[in-house]
């Protein structure tokens, strides 16, 4: 009896085993963060022009300051880096250092390649669709350890304090970012 092994490009077997299907929800789900994913560093850009306390946190990240958002489970991930002039760019993937453990701190060996000083890693697609639309704050997404994060505590408090306001901005029409009713005496 003969067994056929399988092999990707690099030479490594691959899995016989196909991934789940994902269902027309689920599907439309990663549609939505892959779409904010790109936009991203254009809104970040964009919008520090229209709030102070955007303006504020991306004047504290330093130029050339990093930082990645992904998915665990899926492909889903974006980069971006800020640039002298205060707006942000997306870094492709293969750009990003391959030597170093993101958030690590650690320089890379390689010149030309981009470190990644901040990561913020969601848990699954629907803690990160949750997040993205508005239907979870941070603070809460925190508190259920949504996702992880790798990288220096200062940069990422800003880094929070950022996001919220961007969505805040996008989605205070949502009951989980709108302010509670003072209570009456």
């Amino acid at each position: 009896m003969r067994c056929i092994v399988i092999e990707d490009v690099q030479g490594a077997p691959m899995s016989d085993q196909t991934p789940p299907r994902r269902t027309a929800a689920q599907r439309l789900q990663a549609l939505y963060v892959r779409a904010l994913l790109r936009l991203l560093p254009h809104l970040i850009t964009l919008l520090r022009h229209v709030s102070p306390r955007i303006r504020a946190e991306v004047a504290y990240l330093a130029p050339g300051y990093t930082f990645r958002l992904s998915v665990r489970g899926t492909d889903l991930t974006c980069t971006c880096r800020r640039t002298d002039r205060g707006s942000f760019e997306r870094i492709p993937p293969a750009r990003v250092a391959r030597d170093v453990e993101p958030g690590s701190g650690l320089a890379s060996a390689d010149a030309d390649a981009v470190t990644v000083d901040y990561v913020i890693d969601f848990r699954s697609l629907a803690y990160a669709f949750g997040c993205f639309s508005g239907g979870l704050t941070l603070k809460d997404a925190l508190a259920q350890r949504a996702f992880s994060t790798r990288g220096p505590n200062d940069t990422g408090v800003a880094l929070t304090y950022l996001f919220t306001a961007l969505l805040k901005m996008f989605f205070g029409w949502r009951r989980a970012y709108r302010r509670p009713a003072a209570a009456m005496p």
